[in-house]
């Protein structure tokens, strides 16, 4: 019984680990200095009694910056409200640079690599879970008010991941590969782009939640679940508090009640336009790639619960 019973949980516990789900530990939310003095670089470390970060947006960070053999990125994720300005704008960075405005080999600072075979860049990111598992988005709860009351009715996962990365371009200059084009690294399909960097990352969070399924869980879902899979990358209006408030698109197929994700992104080519810095005031927004993430816990609690009420619900 006892082995049974971590076979069905173990999956779970661990996606929801990858997600830095606040009811194991709640967020740090630490204001730590950076090597410039400053607190917008500055990153989390967990301890006993909080996350410091999300260890899937490390993960993701290394899918953005991939494609190059030899290639090593350290990532560190830190946990912020996205929307923080005081006392700092919390943001992704590539470190090792001799000032906090540089962008390493964009041609105006110079990269941190000669070579990315030989290459190992350290990485910070910045990510905040956004839960709908509150009682004013459950029925029940909200009829009866009842707000510590339980239903099961909604996922407990995150609904998304907001995930400040640095872009592919920002990556392969700092490591050494010269006129790296944003076009072909960064941009979306619809938008002329060769590739969906946040809906490959949403893919990766679907296929390592269904390789850590059980057997029998997996089998069930293929059989009677609604398949979840991942579109085009959408675009939203150039400003950050537009990517921060256009949620994470999951469409339902009526006719086959199939689902397909998208991501909301947001990015920046690898050259800052004006003077920036904390010292200035104003956010360094150069080299950026924001997505709005697919939490592999979702997908697990999909595939165990959520994507099962209308095939298999008693």
């Amino acid at each position: 019984l006892v082995d049974s019973t971590f076979e069905v949980v173990s999956p779970i516990i661990e996606a929801f680990k990858m997600e830095a789900y606040h009811q194991f530990l709640p967020p740090c939310f630490c204001e730590t200095e950076d090597e410039y003095g400053y607190r917008q670089y500055g990153t989390c470390v967990s301890n006993a009694t909080c996350t410091g970060g999300t260890p899937w947006t490390e993960v993701a960070q290394k899918i953005i910056g991939g494609g190059l053999p030899g290639l090593k990125m350290e990532v560190v994720d830190s946990s912020h409200i996205v929307t923080e300005e005081n006392p700092s704008c919390h943001l992704p960075h590539i470190h090792g640079n001799p000032h906090p405005d540089a962008n390493p080999g964009n041609g105006k600072a110079p990269p941190i690599c000669r070579n990315p075979k030989e290459c190992e860049l350290k990485v910070t990111t910045v990510t905040q879970q956004v839960y709908k598992n509150f009682g004013e988005f459950d029925l029940w709860r909200f009829r009866f008010n009842l707000s510590s009351f339980d239903t099961g009715y909604l996922p407990q996962s995150a609904f998304e991941l907001r995930a400040k990365l640095k872009s592919r371009q920002a990556i392969w200059e700092a490591a050494g590969v010269p006129n790296v084009n944003y076009t072909e690294s960064d941009l979306p399909t619809g938008q002329g782009g060769v590739g969906d960097r946040c809906g490959e990352i949403n893919q990766a969070a679907i296929d390592w939640a269904m390789a850590i399924l059980p057997n029998r869980t997996k089998q069930r879902y293929l059989k009677f679940g609604q398949s979840i899979s991942t579109g085009p990358d959408e675009k939203t209006c150039v400003a950050g508090p537009c990517w921060i408030f256009d949620p994470l698109k999951w469409h339902e197929d009526e006719r086959t009640g199939n689902v397909t994700v998208r991501s909301v992104w947001f990015g920046s080519r690898n050259r800052n336009i004006f003077p920036c810095g904390e010292d200035k005031l104003v956010p360094c927004i150069a080299g950026f790639h924001y997505c709005k993430l697919l939490s592999p816990a979702r997908v697990v609690e999909w595939a165990y619960v959520d994507g099962l009420r209308k095939r298999y619900s008693a």
